[in-house]
């Protein structure tokens, strides 16, 4: 069965089944759960507790009688910008689902007309949206996670069910304002913006979570995309595009894929040295690492990495300066509960006449970590050393059930390091409770003193830990952001002084009117003041509703909710000489637009003759003719796509 077909029917089954588990046991039913629902609610990074009083006002008949869990009561000021999360995991591989019945809308129960959460000001995000009349659903595998936000005046209630359990329920008050309030965005825009062009649109629900690559003047980005003439379709497939510096020209090319995933996972990564380009992808079983000897133009080598496994989780990839690849993945345990986090080495074993790899071996999977059981991984940093160290800032998030419904959600941050010629340092960097999401890694000289960065999140906002020693010992070095910012990047570079470093950390910003791309950054590591900057802006306004064709008819609305903010894992960046290189994907949405989408070994080591034996010296690569990059050409960008792909280079 195809993978699109595949979902379509996991879906509908979990409507069926969360539609029929409404009608189980009564309102006075109180026999404790077979399995506590496994949801939280989130503001970013921030765990919400559940209230410990039961609801004011819930409409039992609309619940089907159905037990509740938990019960949240958030609160906002009236038409003040509010935003909050319901996440749901289960094991690594399976079918989640979070879903919400908008059950009341001030004092009135809500329409079914699919329109309900545009009435009252409420605008959901999500991967793998779907719904029906005033029910709406986000789906993923392993792991689920629904965002609500918007502008309301009268109390809203929702009813949240996910795969096991009861129902929680979520009412957001008219009040002070909470957690669920993000700040204003007060940071400047920077004047070191060298250009910024959308070079991609897509009006699919599919399209999302680029990563990417620099050779050249080529910048190489992969990414998901959907059908562009049906964008309300499930199914999905990896896009890959490369633009040209000197040209403007966007090319690229596609692939289908095999699994049945909906999204939410950054399963798929890119890394580029000159000619060489390497593509890797979660698949049905395991990891498959493409390779391209001509900047993309063809693959010749196509390997399958971790092979026996169920699909490994949050493929990362970099390659060294003498073209050496390392494939970092979780992986689902072959024999007992828990994961493990995996790193797979490829070296080139032939080279063309210019010194440019043809073909490359890989060593099997070393295993770096283990847990003991099932966790929720995050996405992985890897960076090499000029001299061939390697780096690698992993993190884990497990959960724990508490009283009330509830969960207390712990990250637990890990770096790896490998000097070169020598075996596996292992440190925790750090660990705290709340709902992580993503480390980075950057790196800065080699050997017994190479200096390390690791960003991280933290429950008031970012942390940059250092190690000056390889690894062995860390410092908690700087705290910036607010709560909520996630997903950074950390580069280090030569300063303009001798000696200094100048480093950047960009990141997500989750500030009142949405997801904005912002970097902090130090001009002279340990000396100058930190600066923050706004890269991208968000902005969050209501208008006049005005009927369009392809409405219900007699459809009113009091205003028309817009977004325009960064999507979900929604950017990557890479370092290319004193420039930075961003791919980001910008979402603009509106309610309407929402409710009418609804229903969708070493080569160089030798023997001295009757001597010793001389270990492998590390021997960066020498740039070779570039060879032409990927040939189709792509459709020039619509701006009336909900998503515009953007490239972004600052200084």
């Amino acid at each position: 069965m195809p993978a699109a077909r595949r979902f379509a029917v996991s879906l509908a089954s979990a409507l069926t089944v969360v539609l029929a588990g409404c009608g189980r046991g009564s309102s006075g039913d109180r026999t404790p759960p077979p399995e506590q629902q496994r949801l939280m609610v989130t503001a970013g990074t921030t765990v919400l507790e559940p209230t410990i009083a039961s609801p004011a006002v819930v409409d039992v008949q609309a619940l089907h009688g159905a037990r509740i869990d938990a019960y949240y009561r958030l609160s906002t000021p009236a038409d003040e910008p509010f935003q909050f999360e319901l996440v749901t995991w289960g094991s690594p591989i399976g079918f989640d689902f979070v879903t919400v019945r908008h059950l009341r809308d001030g004092g009135a129960a809500t329409a079914t007309d699919g329109f309900s959460l545009a009435r009252a000001g409420v605008q959901p995000s999500g991967q793998g949206l779907a719904g029906s009349g005033d029910t709406i659903f986000s789906t993923g595998e392993g792991f689920c996670r629904l965002t609500l936000q918007g502008r309301i005046a009268e109390e809203q209630s929702f009813a949240v069910w996910t795969d096991g359990g009861g129902v929680t329920v979520v009412e957001v008050e008219i009040g002070f304002a909470s957690e669920i309030n993000r700040v204003p965005a007060v940071e400047p825009e920077p004047p070191s913006v060298l250009s910024r062009e959308t070079i991609h649109s897509s009006a699919s629900w599919q399209f999302g979570l680029p990563t990417v690559a620099r050779s050249g003047d080529r910048t190489s980005i992969v990414c998901y995309e959907g059908d562009r003439q049906q964008p309300n379709t499930l199914a999905r497939y990896e896009q890959r595009l490369q633009h040209d510096a000197q040209t403007g020209a966007v090319t690229g090319g596609a692939e289908a894929l095999q699994t049945a995933d909906s999204g939410f996972w950054r399963d798929h990564e890119v890394a580029a040295l000159f000619n060489v380009l390497a593509v890797a992808r979660s698949e049905a079983e395991g990891v498959r690492l493409r390779l391209s000897f001509d900047r993309g133009a063809t693959f010749a080598q196509d390997v399958p990495l971790l092979p026996g496994f169920a699909p490994a989780r949050l493929v990362q990839t970099a390659m060294a300066a003498d073209y050496t690849i390392a494939v970092a993945a979780w992986r689902q345990r072959a024999s007992a509960d828990g994961q493990e986090f995996v790193v797979v080495e490829g070296v080139p074993m032939a080279y063309d006449g210019n010194g440019s790899p043809t073909w490359y071996v890989f060593t099997p999977a070393e295993v770096l970590y283990t847990t003991p059981l099932d966790v929720t991984p995050l996405t992985t940093g890897i960076a090499w050393s000029d001299g061939g160290d390697l780096v690698v800032g992993y993190a884990a998030n497990w959960f724990e059930a508490v009283p009330g419904g509830a969960w207390r959600s712990t990250t637990q941050f890990r770096c790896a390091t490998r000097l070169w010629g020598e075996s596996w340092q292992h440190a925790e960097v750090d660990r705290e409770e709340m709902f992580g999401m993503d480390p980075t890694v950057a790196v800065r000289g080699q050997g017994e003193t190479l200096q390390i960065f690791y960003a991280y999140e933290v429950r008031d906002g970012l942390r940059l830990a250092t190690s000056d020693d390889g690894g062995f010992a860390w410092t908690v070095a700087a705290a910036f952001g607010q709560p909520g910012d996630h997903l950074p990047t950390v580069f280090v570079r030569d300063g303009a002084a001798p000696g200094a470093a100048k480093v950047d950390v960009l990141y997500l910003a989750t500030r009142a009117a949405g997801t904005e791309l912002h970097r902090a950054s130090w001009a002279e590591w340990g000396v100058s003041e930190r600066v923050d900057e706004a890269l991208t802006r968000a902005s969050f306004v209501a208008s006049a509703f005005v009927p369009q064709t392809g409405m219900p008819p007699g459809l009113s609305l009091p205003f028309v909710l817009a977004t325009t903010q960064v999507g979900w894992l929604g950017y990557d960046a890479v370092q290319v000489g004193d420039e930075l290189v961003i791919a980001y994907d910008e979402v603009a949405m509106d309610s309407v637009m929402f409710g009418m989408g609804l229903g969708q070994s070493f080569p160089n080591a030798s023997t001295t003759a009757g001597g010793p034996a001389y270990g492998p010296i590390f021997n960066p690569a020498v740039p070779p003719p570039l060879a032409p990059g990927l040939t189709e050409p792509m459709p020039a960008p619509d701006p009336a796509h909900m998503h515009q792909l953007k490239l972004l280079r600052v200084q």
